[in-house]
């Protein structure tokens, strides 16, 4: 019963909008108009310092390791890089000279790379 109710008024849902988009001039009075959902709220992640330096490489997600270690040395050839097995233990020291590549079995980037 209750799926049937939820049915129905998802149906309604979809097709109403759609009617009063489909004959703009000949909109009858049960029509709504759902206006169009606001523009995220929510600023894009940084990803650079204050000073424009670039600090996380997002664009790598799901890279081979190699073509990741590339791309950021293209963008920053000071830092050292350091491969890590998805799951293997690592220190929580912070060095600003380095970024670690975690990657899978398969040697796919699985966490955006950041400096750190």
């Amino acid at each position: 019963m209750l799926l049937a109710a939820l049915a129905a008024a998802s149906a309604t849902a979809l097709i109403a909008p759609a009617a009063a988009i489909a004959a703009p001039g000949t909109a009858d009075a049960t029509a709504t108009v759902v206006p169009a959902a606001p523009e995220a709220a929510v600023p894009p992640a940084r990803t650079t310092d204050p000073a424009g330096t670039k600090t996380e490489w997002p664009e790598t997600l799901g890279l081979p390791k190699a073509w990741a270690e590339r791309v950021i040395q293209r963008d920053r050839p000071d830092l050292e890089i350091v491969h890590v097995p998805e799951g293997a233990l690592v220190t929580m020291e912070y060095n600003e000279k380095r970024v670690r590549i975690v990657h899978n079995a398969f040697g796919l980037v699985t966490q955006v790379p950041a400096v750190g």
